[in-house]
This record gives C-alpha cells, sequence and structure tokens, in this order.
C-alpha cells in the first residue's frame, strides 16, 4: 500500500542522523516509550483537557508553580493556539496591536482572522553576523490596545521585557510575549531571565522546542492581574481542538517535571567547547547572543550561504539544523544532545569549509526598512496572484517571509515596496525559498 507519508518519515526516523534542530527531544532520547500507547479519548480515560478534569488541574497547577504564574495552561496546538488565545483575551474587532517586526506568522494570522489592526515595531539588525536584534525605544499610540514582542527570537537574543513591561503598564496596555523558544529559561543559569517573571501580562511557550515534549505541547500562562482567567478559558474552548492530542498533553505533563529537575551545565559547556574549537579551526564565526543553547554559526567570512551549507549537512552528513539564511545556520541545542552530537558537527563543519574559498569582499544583504503605520489584515478578501515585480504597488494579501516561519519581509495589507521585491529576488537568487512565494507569484488582493 501506499503510504507517502509515514514512507518518507520511517526512512528518515531509520537514518542514523544527528539532532540540532527540534523537536527538543531529539528523536525520542528525552521521550517516555509508551506515548502512543496514551493515544485515547476524554470519554474513557476520564481526563478532560478543555473542561480541566481533576488531573488537569493538577498538573496545571504544578506547571504554574515551576513558572511561578498566577494560572497556566498546558496545550496541545503549539504557541500558535497560546497566540490566537493571548490576542483574543485582550483584543475587540478592530482593536490596533502593536507586536515587533520579528512576530511569528500566527500573529499576522490572528489579526487577519479576528479582525485587529497591526501596526510593528522595527527591530534592530546587526550587519557583521547578518541577524536581527532586538527593539529600540518604542512609543505607545492611542489607538494601541495591546504589545506583543517575541523574546527570544530565532538567533537567541532576547528583548528588554522588563522595561517594555514598565512602558505599557504605564499606558494602561498589556504586555503579551511570545517566548516559544525560551522554555527552559526557567530553568535559570546560564540563561536569561524568564518573561514570566519580568511583568508580562501572559507568556506562551513552545514546549516542543527546547524541552523533551512532542512536537505541537505548549504552555500558556496568566500573570498579569488584569487578564480575565475566564474569557481565556472559554477562548481556549473556542481556539483548540474538541480532539485534544493526550499523547502530546501527557509529553507536555512529562517535560514539565523533567524540566523542574534538569541540570543545564553539561549542554552549555558543550556549546563553550564547540564554539571555541569552530572558531579555532575555521573562519566560521559563533553569535553571542543570550540563549548559550542556541548557536548561530556565521558563514560570511567564505563565499557560500547558509542555505548552501544546511543543505550539505542535511543530505551528506545526516546533520539537521533548524534552519538557515543568507550567512548563518541556526542550531537548538538541548540536554538530549550528546558529546558525540557536536564532534560530528565540528567534524562535517570541518570538511565542508575546506572545500569553500574565501569571501573576497562582506558583500551584506541587509533587509529593507519594515513597513510604518497601522494595517488590517484580513483572511476574507478576493485575491490573485502576479509575478513578483508587478506586485509592487499592489497590497498584500499574505506575508512573505525570508524562511518560514521568519520575520516577514511584506506584511499583509501593505502596499508592496519596489526595495521589499528586489531584496525577496537577491535572497531567491542565493537559493532562499521565501515563504508567501510560489513559482515566482506574489498573492495581492485583487
Amino acid at each position: 500500500m501506499e503510504t507517502p507519508i509515514y514512507s518518507r518519515l520511517k526512512a528518515l526516523s531509520d537514518t542514523d542522523r544527528t539532532p540540532f534542530a527540534m523537536p527538543g527531544h531529539k528523536g525520542a532520547r528525552g521521550l517516555t516509550d509508551d506515548l502512543i500507547s496514551l493515544d485515547m479519548t476524554e470519554i474513557g480515560c476520564g481526563v478532560d483537557l478543555l473542561h480541566e478534569s481533576d488531573e488537569v488541574r493538577s498538573a496545571n497547577r504544578l506547571l504554574s508553580d515551576l513558572y511561578g504564574t498566577r494560572e497556566s495552561f498546558i496545550l496541545t496546538g503549539g504557541s500558535t493556539l497560546a497566540i490566537q488565545v493571548m490576542l483574543a483575551s485582550v483584543l475587540s474587532p478592530g482593536d490596533t496591536l502593536l507586536a515587533s517586526a520579528d512576530c511569528h506568522k500566527s500573529v499576522i494570522n490572528t489579526c487577519a482572522l479576528c479582525g485587529f489592526r497591526l501596526r510593528v515595531i522595527p527591530v534592530g539588525y546587526d550587519p557583521d553576523m547578518s541577524a536581527p536584534l532586538g527593539i529600540g525605544d518604542f512609543e505607545i499610540a492611542d489607538e494601541v490596545k495591546a504589545v506583543l514582542l517575541t523574546s527570544p527570537n530565532y538567533y537567541g537574543i532576547v528583548k528588554d521585557i522588563k522595561r517594555a513591561a514598565e512602558k505599557c503598564h504605564a499606558a494602561g496596555v498589556p504586555l503579551l510575549v511570545d517566548e516559544a523558544h525560551g522554555a527552559h529559561f526557567i530553568a535559570g543559569e546560564p540563561f536569561p531571565e524568564s518573561a514570566v517573571s519580568q511583568g508580562a501580562d501572559m507568556v506562551c511557550h513552545s514546549a516542543h522546542k527546547t524541552l523533551a515534549a512532542l512536537t505541537g505541547a505548549a504552555y500558556l500562562h496568566i500573570t498579569g492581574r488584569g487578564i480575565d482567567p475566564a474569557r481565556v478559558r472559554r477562548l481556549l474552548r473556542s481556539f483548540a481542538s474538541s480532539s485534544p492530542s493526550y499523547p502530546i498533553a501527557a509529553s507536555a505533563d512529562y517535560a514539565r517535571a523533567r524540566l523542574a529537575v534538569t541540570e543545564y551545565s553539561s549542554v552549555a559547556a558543550m556549546c563553550k567547547d564547540f564554539v571555541g574549537r569552530i572558531e579555532r579551526d575555521t573562519y566560521i564565526r559563533a553569535l553571542r547572543n543570550d540563549d548559550i543553547t542556541r548557536l548561530v554559526l556565521n558563514f560570511s567570512g567564505y563565499d557560500t550561504t547558509g542555505f548552501y551549507v544546511n543543505d550539505i549537512l542535511s543530505q551528506e552528513y545526516a546533520i539537521d539544523c533548524e534552519m538557515a539564511d543568507l550567512h548563518n545556520i541556526i542550531l537548538i541545542t538541548t540536554p538530549e544532545n550528546t558529546r558525540q552530537d557536536f564532534d560530528r558537527l565540528h567534524s562535517a563543519l570541518v570538511d565542508i569549509t575546506k572545500t569553500l574559498s574565501k569571501r573576497k569582499k562582506t558583500g551584506i544583504l541587509a533587509p529593507p526598512p519594515v513597513m510604518t503605520g497601522t494595517v488590517s489584515p484580513s483572511a476574507f478578501v478576493r485575491t490573485e496572484h502576479v509575478p513578483l515585480r508587478e506586485a509592487v504597488g499592489r497590497t498584500a494579501a499574505a506575508a512573505v517571509a525570508a524562511y518560514p516561519p521568519g520575520t516577514a519581509i511584506i506584511f499583509p495589507g501593505e502596499v508592496i515596496r519596489r526595495e521589499s521585491v528586489e531584496y525577496i529576488e537577491r535572497l531567491i537568487a542565493a537559493g532562499a525559498e521565501p515563504e508567501g512565494i510560489e513559482n515566482g507569484m506574489a498573492e495581492v488582493i485583487g
């Protein structure tokens, strides 16, 4: 019988691959072996995620105790579900959200589905390492009803959440933080302080990204006194599937218990040692970010791209990176990674760089400035697809990002600028496959 998805995934799982990508369990190394047997319905097991049976209330309370929140919830729909609920908990149709420009596409999509307006805060850029940074000072206009910041970003860089919280609360608006990539920060040293203890009103975590949980496992936290838990529960029942996955929920519960006793000093030491070795043995440079376990390796010293290195690592060395951009590869490490993993990565990168020429000039391609003003994304408009060059001056119907799910180059609802199109064309020429562009066509409002 034909089983395309199963067969592809089975072939990959049967390969001796080295995992430096999510999920954080790293090929089931950090999972219990009985999760599949837990796939059942609430009718038979008596455990109800959406209406909080005794077991669910207990698990959520343990989660809340660990993170030090007012209330916390285990989710099986990823941080996407958490973001939907966070936004709908504090906004009404027609309200304006102020979000950092590096927000996840689920923020944009939720605005489009719920009728929220969107204004973005520019994100800094490091031209030396070709990496997005934090945000500078920002103004909260009278029309803004909530602020959402993404921290950390994909590159392991955090924003000043405490300062942002003070600014938001002085303006009388809630601060929401997408801390999807920082579920492990609560472990303390060597990590930065989690947003849950820095004044954010609501925070979400993707447990599957950096903890030993199945894909889709997430946590949603209420920390601010102005958030209505009853409204949050109602929205969870509205947005979540009526058939939540119990294996995912069980893995999220188990991951929380493991996190409470996990020691990160070993993986942190391996990351530090690896960076020292690779910088000594090659012209690769590592970004000095806020999360020591998020490795960002820069190849701007070579005549190559991060896309090319990522492909070679995957195809020829069976090493999986989380993502790549024009000049970097990004790797997620967790306590499930081993010394052998780091040794294999080091050996592969030394081999690859021996075949590369040194770059004669930097040729850094900086992204264009993000849009200014407020837009109204919508999922309910008539659209058409036009060649990318012909999209200039048209209103975008879909977000375009250099890599999924990266910072949007074009936001839905904005008038497409020539500089954005030219930047996308140069990315495509360098080997990128931008999300939101299909066969050279962009989706615009018809």
